[in-house]
C-alpha cells in the first residue's frame, strides 16, 4: 500500500472530481485551475495511482480512500466532501 502525503491527496482528489491535467509545452502542468508540483504527478503515476494517461486506477483510489480514513481518525475535518469514485458522466449544472 502506497502512503500519501496531503499534497499527493489533494492531487489525486481534484483529479478523481473531474479536473483534466494538461501540459503545456513550457513544461508546466495545469490541473483545473491550479499547477501542481511535477513530482507529484509523476509519484502517483510510477506507483500505479495513475495510469499513464493520468486516469485513477483502482490501487489509486484505495490509496486515497486509507489517506482518508487515517486522516479522519487523527480527528482532522475537512471543509470539501471527498469522494474516491468516479463522477457520473452527467454534464455540469444537470440535476444528479
Amino acid at each position: 500500500m502506497v502512503n500519501l502525503n496531503e499534497s499527493e491527496a489533494q492531487t489525486f482528489q481534484q483529479i478523481l472530481n473531474g479536473e483534466r491535467l494538461w501540459s503545456w509545452p513550457n513544461g508546466r502542468l495545469q490541473l483545473g485551475q491550479t499547477f501542481p508540483d511535477v513530482t507529484v504527478i509523476n509519484r502517483l503515476v510510477r506507483d500505479g495511482l495513475l495510469d499513464q494517461n493520468y486516469q485513477p486506477t483502482s490501487a489509486g483510489r484505495a490509496a486515497l480512500l486509507s489517506w482518508l480514513q487515517a486522516r479522519s481518525t487523527n480527528s482532522v475535518t475537512s471543509s470539501a466532501p471527498i469522494s474516491v469514485t468516479q463522477r457520473s458522466s452527467s454534464p455540469q449544472g444537470s440535476p444528479s
